[in-house]
């Protein structure tokens, strides 16, 4: 390069950044990580709820999930094209081709998450009774089953797969079928064993050619044959036990059985495939499940049909449309809290990045001021900023952004790049509008600079009637929720809130905290001490700190707040939450129970006493004419009453309940809240036939059942509504000098195999373990540490920013005595009154903020609720978070202070006479 080109303005604008990379190196690191952040959150977010998502379809049973048919009816026999052996296909061919029919007119998305078709066939139990049974002796009974797809699922072992059947019932041909190995051992049926079985039109011989079990035990499609895997027992009262399991024919054989008048259950299901659904197909599925659900699919009915009744058509139904319309409400809650949150990082990181530019411009000050002198015009100064600025934000950009996409693969949508390329592009363009600022031939006061006074007011007034009218609408909307058919989104109004608050904030601190100062000044000009009042003087003159620093220190101050109320609040909803569900010391759940079981539970040393709950069935509840079947849950008023007695949140049980005779009509019950308010405005209700008295509406959470509409029905009154009262959830009232932990594992040791129980503080750990909350605690904790680390980096930049003035300055005051000590606290006085003002402002910011957006996000999705909790505010959190975004601010400071060293008095009379 030549001398004269070296020389040149753009010569010497070059040496000017070759001299000084620091400030521009730091402005690239800071948007790197401001892109990182905003590229790799999306994709946090959309893989925390599909983590989600898939614990929720996880806690299902797969017989819920799956898009299944059942109906009374049989189903349509003959051939059929399919994948199915040549016997088989025979018979099942038909069925199994218009399955794959059905499967492919499904919507496209909603196929790709289902597997091929699968059926069944089983019948009604029958008695498979012995010659040696006697009265009282143990009853054995058989669902006969039939599937064409079984030696998929399962293998022998022992014996032979059955042969088909082509004889009569009632008849003396034996029937041959085959039982799992732990169905057999429960029968006791051993193979080669012949006995009994009494269909409705005769008796039959049965013989057992075979045992088998399941090749993979975990495989869905047991749920839909539970019983063909494990046998059911039941027992009620001193009656003799009734063991009931499927015993499986030969599938052919059921072109003949098929006549035999016995109530059978025809499933046809396309199993889901979990792995397959993801947090961004929920809203999509939902609106195909629905069109799915309201329609019915025809059925051929070619076949020829004796004297009953063949399939005409089948509806399909799934539980997935609600466990994803729960989990899209979650997301909803996510999502709002997240925004909520994030808002406020946005804020600072803005704030940061500015200061940063500032850095950067101040570094480039004297040699843009040189070139400006020879002959540089606005523009091409500009031009030579808005240059370094893409040079700086475009391969940062690039940077963060792809270790984003590389950390977190989740799909997304380009939201977060969008963002990203925003804080790119913000060096550039904040660069190129500071030439504007450039004067080589005067230094102006802050205080007598910048916006006119009316302006000023003018914008002011604007933040504050923006945030005010947000907020009031926000508090008329209430709570946000997502209409069923409609996709989750952020909302905008509930992310905006926070920051509209923090800017009004600013606003006041900038009005307030120079009121009391110019006070101190006046009080300081009299004493002796020059620290203080020059410090004073300059923090009210030529403050370092203007809107941007004070944004940062409260809106990390605010968020930092807000983030630690939000956490008690949850942490509290989650406990009281806990405590509800189990609604006892212990809840044990189990397989049916026995009254010698239940006499178990009761005799545990440090049980003071027990309350089954004696079924949670379902009965068809009429209104007007309208039938749908509802949960009807059964206790003993008294036990439940006796066991829940004193503790909080528990759900109120009317003595009207269990009072008067057991024929009273109507039938007093206990309705859940939305139940009730349908009931209500029904001129005819019944219950399975019976006419029902509602005694009162709930819309509080119970212990006895998960669902949200139920009806409740003392015991003595149970009757008419189901014949079968077999516990399967039993609540403990543990003694106070007893182990609710040695109590419960003593419970599940009564219980037997499979057997569970929770005590409050067991499910408030597995409450605070799901994903959702999981998600929202550690995004709250990084909130706090990144925004504390943000507020304390833009106070260092402020003084940074702040630099040249006090290098004029303290070099000067060095020459007439100055000490170093002194020296530091003339730099504490530049930021601290204002930073003090802004702490004190942005903890009463977060202290509001929760009463102001909380009542809007569902936050009883994080609690496992179905109310909102209150605001909780733990003093030990709250108080420790503030402690510590105060302790990093006064860090910031402190290191803001120390950076450089001393100027001699030299070079500073030597830049004051160039300025």
């Amino acid at each position: 390069m030549s001398r004269h080109s070296r020389l040149s303005s753009a010569g010497l604008v070059g040496r000017q950044f070759q001299a000084s990379p620091t400030a521009s190196i730091l402005l690239a690191v800071l948007v790197a990580v401001a892109a990182f952040a905003a590229v790799a959150l999306p994709r946090a977010i959309t893989a925390l709820h599909t983590e989600s998502l898939q614990q929720s379809m996880a806690a299902v049973a797969p017989r819920e999930l799956d898009l299944t048919a059942s109906t009374r009816d049989r189903p349509p026999v003959g051939p059929g094209e399919s994948t199915l052996p040549e016997d088989v296909a025979a018979v099942w061919g038909s069925q199994a081709a218009q399955a794959e029919q059905i499967r492919d007119r499904l919507p496209e998305e909603l196929r790709t998450v289902l597997g091929p078709p699968s059926a069944v066939v089983v019948g009604d139990p029958v008695v498979a009774s012995t010659a040696e049974q006697g009265i009282g002796s143990t009853i054995f009974r058989v669902q006969p089953g039939f599937d064409p797809r079984l030696r998929e699922h399962a293998e022998l072992s022992e014996g032979e797969w059955p042969a088909r059947f082509d004889g009569a019932v009632p008849g003396e041909e034996p029937m041959e079928v085959v039982l799992s190995v732990p169905v057999a051992e429960r029968l006791e049926w051993a193979v080669g064993e012949t006995r009994t079985l009494d269909f409705p039109t005769g008796r039959v011989p049965a013989v057992v050619t075979g045992t088998y079990t399941a090749i993979d035990p975990a495989d869905p499609f047991w749920s839909h044959v539970p019983t063909a895997l494990r046998a059911n027992r039941e027992q009620v009262g001193l009656s003799p036990p009734i063991i009931t399991g499927v015993a499986m024919f030969d599938p052919s054989s059921w072109e003949t059985v098929q006549s035999v008048s016995l109530p059978i259950e025809l499933q046809v299901w396309f199993p889901l495939e979990y792995g397959e659904v993801g947090a961004d197909q929920v809203s999509t599925l939902i609106d195909q499940l629905g069109e799915v659900e309201s329609r019915m699919e025809p059925l051929d009915q070619s076949a020829e049909t004796l004297s009953f009744r063949t399939a005409d058509s089948i509806t399909f139904r799934s539980g997935l449309r609600d466990v994803l319309i729960q989990a899209r409400s979650e997301a909803v809650a996510v999502d709002a809290v997240l925004a909520t949150v994030a808002s406020g990082p946005i804020g600072v990181t803005i704030a940061v990045l500015v200061l940063g530019a500032l850095v950067v411009f101040e570094r480039r000050r004297t040699g843009l001021e040189l070139a400006a002198a020879r002959g540089g015009s606005t523009g091409q100064l500009r031009t030579v900023l808005g240059a370094e600025g893409a040079i700086i934000g475009l391969p940062a950009l690039l940077v963060g952004g792809i270790a984003g996409t590389l950390v977190l693969p989740a799909q997304t949508g380009a939201g977060g790049w969008w963002l990203a390329a925003a804080f790119a592009l913000a060096p550039g363009v904040l660069l190129a509008a500071s030439a504007g600022q450039l004067s080589p031939l005067r230094r102006a006061r802050v205080d007598l600079g910048g916006v006119p006074a009316r302006g000023r007011w003018i914008a002011e007034l604007a933040v504050t009637l923006v945030a005010a009218t947000a907020v009031v609408l926000l508090f008329r909307r209430g709570l946000s929720s997502t209409d069923a058919a409609g996709p989750a989104s952020v909302d905008p109004l509930l992310a905006a809130v926070p920051l509209l608050l923090a800017l009004v904030v600013c606003v006041v601190v900038l009005r307030v905290y120079p009121l009391p100062l110019r006070r101190l000044v006046t009080v300081l000009e009299r004493r002796r001490s020059l620290v203080a009042f020059l410090g004073a003087a300059r923090a009210l003159r030529d403050p370092s700190a203007g809107l941007v620093p004070v944004l940062a220190v409260v809106v990390g101050v605010a968020v930092a707040v807000f983030s630690a109320v939000l956490l008690g609040t949850v942490r509290g909803g989650i406990e009281a939450s806990a405590a509800v569900q189990v609604g006892a010391d212990v809840q044990l759940h189990a397989g049916p129970m026995t009254t010698a079981q239940l006499d178990e539970l009761r005799a545990i040393d440090g049980v003071e006493a027990i309350a089954p709950v004696y079924s949670t069935g379902s009965a068809p509840l009429e209104v007007d004419g309208q039938r749908r079947p509802t949960t009807v849950v059964v206790v003993d008023v008294a036990e439940m009453t006796a066991v829940q007695e004193g503790r909080s949140g528990v759900l109120p049980l009317p003595a009207a309940l269990g009072a008067g005779d057991a024929d009273d009509r109507p039938v007093p019950v206990l309705a859940s809240g939305a139940l009730a308010e349908r009931l209500a405005g029904g001129d005819r209700v019944r219950l399975d036939g019976q006419e029902i008295d509602v005694v009162e509406g709930v819309t509080a959470e119970t212990a006895f059942t998960p669902r949200r509409d139920w009806l409740l029905v003392d015991r003595s009154k149970a009757r008419p509504f189901t014949d079968t009262l077999v516990p399967r959830t039993v609540l403990i009232r543990v003694a106070p000098d007893a182990s609710a932990d040695a109590i419960a594992d003593a419970a599940v040791a009564v219980a037997g195999d499979g057997a569970t129980a929770d005590t409050p503080d067991s499910l408030a750990d597995s409450l605070s373990a799901s994903p959702a909350a999981r998600g929202l605690m550690i995004a709250l904790a990084i909130a706090i540490v990144l925004t504390s680390l943000a507020t304390a980096l833009a106070i260092v930049l402020t003084l940074v920013v702040g630099r040249p003035a006090r290098e004029r300055l303290l070099p000067l005051l060095s020459t007439l005595g100055l000490r170093r000590r002194e020296e530091r606290a003339l730099v504490a006085w530049e930021i601290g009154p204002v930073v003090v003002a802004a702490v004190v402002a942005g903890a009463a910011l977060g202290m509001l903020l929760p009463v102001v957006v909380l009542p809007a996000i569902n936050i009883a999705a994080f609690t496992g609720a179905i109310v909102q909790p209150p605001i909780s505010i733990d003093p030990l959190l709250v108080g420790g978070v503030l402690a510590g975004a105060i302790a990093v601010s006064g860090i910031g400071a402190w290191v803001a202070a120390s950076i450089g060293g001393r100027v001699d008095a030299a070079r500073a009379l030597r830049k004051e006479e160039e300025s």
